[in-house]
């Protein structure tokens, strides 16, 4: 699977569902965290090699090439729900500017309405697990969610920006030790 089948889905998907509209709006709406939301994404524009080669120039390090193969199909993805995004260049760029976090971890989309940043290790190599998660204001330390680029995306994407590393955290098999 490469970034490009997958968003190549995913757009055709979305423009299966906006088919049915006069207006190209889409209507399908799923039910998100109890409510019900707006389901669809909206692309934006590749960014060209031009931008690309800017951009790293500006952050010093050179991007995964799978990374670098979802910028150039869309620059950046928005979920209609707005509880997540993938971030565009210049909205990367902000971040990097605002966020005192180390110069090798770009944050490269958010989850749970911005509260949750993911991040590429750009010191990895381009086969690791180079994805990494961070609450700005509550966590000290990135924490490895175990994926590359596309299988991010991938499962970003299926779970509509839901943290799906959290899903495997479930404690409720644990047994209390309790003195009889």
């Amino acid at each position: 699977m490469t970034v490009k089948s997958i968003l190549k889905s995913l757009s055709e998907a979305n423009n299966t569902n906006n088919t049915n509209n006069t207006n190209n709006t889409n209507n399908t709406e799923i039910y998100y965290y109890g409510s019900k939301v707006k389901y669809g994404f909206n692309f934006n524009k590749g960014a060209t090699d031009t931008e690309l080669r800017n951009f790293e120039t500006k952050i010093g390090y050179t991007i995964p090439s799978d990374y670098k193969e979802f910028l150039q199909y869309t620059n950046g993805l928005e979920f209609q729900n707005d509880d997540a995004k993938i971030l565009d260049i210049k909205e990367i760029l902000e971040c990097y500017e605002i966020f005192d976090y180390p110069k090798h971890m770009i944050i490269i989309a958010t989850s749970l309405s911005s509260q949750l940043h993911i991040a590429i290790n750009l010191l990895s190599s381009e086969n690791d697990n180079n994805i990494y998660v961070v609450d700005p204001i509550a966590d000290d330390y990135f924490i490895s969610i175990k994926s590359d680029f596309t299988e991010f995306l991938n499962r970003f994407l299926s779970c509509y920006g839901s943290d799906y590393w959290n899903w495997g955290l479930d404690t409720s098999d644990n047994v209390l030790k309790i003195e009889e």
